[in-house]
């Protein structure tokens, strides 16, 4: 089980990556569990600590490392993360259970006091759990943070909960016609912060036709996501302003994830070369 093989990180890529707690910081209280395995360029979660617990360093492509000690478990990690892959993890909330704390990005938003079904990493059911507090203040830029309650046993498996049903909610939320115009506030990109309105206003001043052109203009899929999560609305604003087919608008240039590396490297030289000759 690996993330390359499953799309998720088994806990034994976890522990090589970024470390784990022991169970005398457990004991402690709230800690911050960091599931990056992967060396991508990415480094919010270390800004937005306010103990000073997280450290990328440089280069930025290193997985982020935890001083446990240093972590007061504010969760402020959880919502700053591109890759939803900070979790907090308290087991001493109460003899038998533990809270875990995740990244929740789905509407309707539970609330408090709900029972959820809570899943593992690749989103199987483990067990029911109980919505404590939903965490969404402006600071955290639309990524709530939800903290459950759950079966102690189970706080190093669960990492997040099923999506409600919309039919069997009477909340206030709306699914999206087809045919409706999406509204210029909604944030179309979430790497690089890029409303509709602002992509709506590069296609008719610059004459965008293509998802590369709006991309050079106003950034949108240039992120850490390379454009997987923008790219189809990107696509569906231009239709909706050029009046096109979904297949008459050409796509964005496909780009895999690069680092530096040195001129040793590429010359094969076995162990490289120093940092001032990256390139």
């Amino acid at each position: 089980m690996s993330i390359l093989t499953d799309g998720y990180p088994s806990i034994e890529e976890i522990k090589e990556a970024t470390g784990w707690p022991d169970e005398e910081r457990f004991a402690k209280g709230p800690v911050a569990i960091i599931e990056c395995v992967q060396k991508i360029p990415c480094n919010p979660c270390e800004a937005a600590c306010p103990a000073h617990a997280i450290t990328v360093g440089n280069p930025i492509t290193n997985t982020p490392v935890l001083d446990r000690e240093k972590c007061i478990g504010c969760g402020l990690c959880v919502s700053a993360c591109s890759g939803l892959a900070i979790f907090i993890v308290d087991k001493t909330y109460s003899e038998t259970l533990g809270t875990v704390s995740f990244p929740f990005e789905y509407l309707p938003l539970p609330e408090k006091g709900d029972e959820v079904d809570a899943l593992n990493r690749a989103g199987e059911f483990v067990c029911r759990g109980k919505v404590l507090r939903v965490m969404n203040p402006p600071v955290n830029d639309h990524t709530p943070v939800v903290t459950i309650a759950i079966p102690k046993e189970y706080t190093d498996t669960v990492r997040t909960m099923a999506r409600l049903n919309l039919e069997d909610t009477d909340r206030t939320f709306r699914k999206t016609e087809e045919d409706e115009i999406i509204d210029d506030e909604m944030l179309v990109c979430r790497c690089e912060e890029i409303t509709a309105g602002e992509i709506r206003k590069a296609v008719r001043e610059y004459e965008g036709t293509s998802v590369t052109e709006i991309k050079r203009r106003v950034r949108a899929g240039m992120g850490l996501c390379q454009g997987r999560t923008c790219g189809k609305l990107v696509t569906r604003i231009i239709q909706e302003e050029l009046g096109k087919r979904a297949d008459e608008v050409e796509p964005a240039t496909s780009r895999p994830p690069v680092r530096p590396i040195t001129f040793g490297e590429l010359a094969g030289e076995e162990g490289g070369r120093t940092d001032e000759q990256d390139i």
